[in-house]
């Protein structure tokens, strides 16, 4: 009798046990999942909360969804894609407005507007990215750091030391002393299609109009002839390859 009692006394224990357990278990899961809503709301809020922010101005735009504003990057295509596509649907606006995630962007289709942007009123669109998001992106090796001195990504005193040394060069003067190395390139363009053509090989207009800007850019810039269409072991076209080339983790 006693045994009796001390088994039955055992398996109410382990029962409580297991229903205290079963309790917690349910109580914690229900915590995760409020939490990870309240996460999820935060997000949604911080993404769409100035997705009205072109209406209220009065300027035409392509609406913007969470998560990713107005485009649909779940489609495959590049970001350029999809920025053109909103260029053409608004072809007849002068600018028009859309998002990147919880971004207002502005896209401007007027040629007067952007010669005022990109010159006459430049000192004042001085940064094309913000400091911090320039820095996130170009932030990595070695060959990051020299995409990061691009005039599309520097930003602020930078920026403006580097548009006051570039813009001397490109003068009318100047622009039309280049243009001569531009149509010796040209002409070795040609010729390269013609080769092309005459052996019936089918090619990569990417690759060959690759070199071509290679060649003219070398030529122009520099005085170099890259040798891109005559010398497959040119130097200066491995070495130019070498800043274009990426591993697979980056």
């Amino acid at each position: 009798k006693q045994w009796y009692q001390r088994r039955v006394h055992g398996e109410e224990h382990r029962y409580a046990s297991e229903v205290t357990w079963s309790e917690n278990s349910e109580t914690m899961w229900l915590e995760i999942l409020l939490v990870l809503l309240s996460l999820l709301l935060v997000l949604y809020r911080f993404i769409t909360k100035s997705f009205g922010k072109w209406k209220a101005m009065g300027i035409p735009y392509s609406a913007g969804s969470f998560p990713f504003g107005s485009f649909n990057f779940l489609g495959g295509k590049h970001l350029d894609v999809l920025s053109a596509d909103a260029h053409q649907k608004f072809a007849s606006e002068k600018y028009f407005g859309w998002f990147l995630l919880g971004k207002p962007v502005l896209g401007i289709n007027d040629a007067t507007m952007l010669r005022h942007i990109m010159v006459k009123d430049f000192d004042h669109f001085v940064d094309r990215l913000s400091k911090e998001n320039a820095e996130k992106q170009m932030a990595g090796g070695d060959l990051n750091q020299i995409w990061g001195k691009q005039l599309t990504t520097i930003t602020g005193d930078e920026w403006k030391d580097v548009r006051s040394a570039f813009t001397p060069i490109f003068t009318s003067g100047k622009m039309k002393g280049m243009l001569k190395f531009i149509k010796h390139t040209a002409g070795d363009l040609t010729k390269e299609i013609e080769r092309k053509e005459k052996k019936g090989d089918e090619f990569e207009l990417k690759d060959v109009f690759g070199k071509f800007s290679l060649d003219a850019l070398a030529s122009s810039a520099f005085g170099v002839d890259g040798e891109s269409f005559t010398n497959e072991n040119s130097n200066f076209v491995k070495h130019a390859a070498a800043v274009f080339k990426q591993s697979n983790l980056e």
